[in-house]
């Protein structure tokens, strides 16, 4: 019997919590090439050691016995090289059309609105996302914006005490995981307006921000690739920045 198969037949058997990871894990096994404990922890809204029980429940050591025990099959099942199925063009195609169908007009204008009069802005991501929070940064900037940039706790916290009424934060974050709450209730407190771009629709951190800009997942297609959502980050801003050049004219 499979990891996979193993896992579906454990449903019933699972907690909660345990099937929130089975359910996620199921549905994007290929989050494994990317994910640490934590991260499962984060996107499915449990501990990290709700996961390392998960995994123990399954019949290995721990979170890495696992991954490595899934990703190996996920290996042998993978499709040879050559044959059909849908290559990455093919899936960041189907990412732009679902931000053509799926992004509310309305709220872009919002969003470019509030982003084009704010008296400074600061974009706000860490790890991978941050490289999505200078692209942004630096965008806003060309177009006359006052955006800067900080993927630091540290800072961020200092801007806690600078910004304030006008000011705006824009926050990228693939996972929208729930440690974020802390840091918008402080801003939104001082009246700092909020924006998350988010790959995740059960983020937790709904009614923690103003505005929240939903993206499709390549990573999230089930492709064979280990595909990067930055792409998905970069679309968006583009379209943010669309919108504020009409704002301006």
């Amino acid at each position: 019997m499979t990891v996979m198969e193993k896992m579906q037949e454990m449903l019933p058997d699972f907690s909660k919590n345990e099937r929130r990871i089975a359910d996620h894990i199921l549905k994007y096994p290929y989050d494994l090439q990317r994910y640490r404990s934590i991260n499962i922890a984060d996107i499915c809204g449990v501990s990290r050691s709700a996961v390392i029980r998960f995994c123990q429940k399954l019949g290995f050591t721990g979170f890495s016995d696992f991954q490595k025990a899934l990703l190996s099959e996920l290996e042998v099942s993978k499709p040879s090289a050559g044959s059909a199925g849908t290559t990455v063009l093919d899936v960041y195609q189907s990412c732009i059309e679902q931000l053509r169908e799926k992004t509310d007009p309305a709220e872009l204008a919002v969003i470019g609105d509030l982003t084009a009069h704010a008296r400074r802005v600061l974009c706000y991501g860490q790890d991978h996302s941050r490289y999505s929070a200078q692209q942004m940064a630096f965008r806003l900037a060309r177009n006359q914006v006052d955006a800067t940039y900080t993927g630091d706790d540290s800072v961020i916290r200092s801007y806690e005490d600078i910004l304030g009424s006008g000011d705006m934060l824009i926050i990228f974050s693939i996972s929208g995981k729930k440690a974020l709450a802390e840091i918008c209730d402080a801003f939104r407190s001082r009246r700092v307006s909020i924006i998350l771009f988010t790959m995740n629709v059960n983020t937790p951190l709904t009614s923690h921000t103003d505005h929240i800009f939903f993206l499709p997942s390549a990573a999230h297609s089930n492709s064979t690739h280990l595909l990067d959502d930055a792409i998905c980050f970069y679309l968006a801003i583009e379209m943010v920045i669309e919108s504020i050049q009409k704002k301006l004219k």
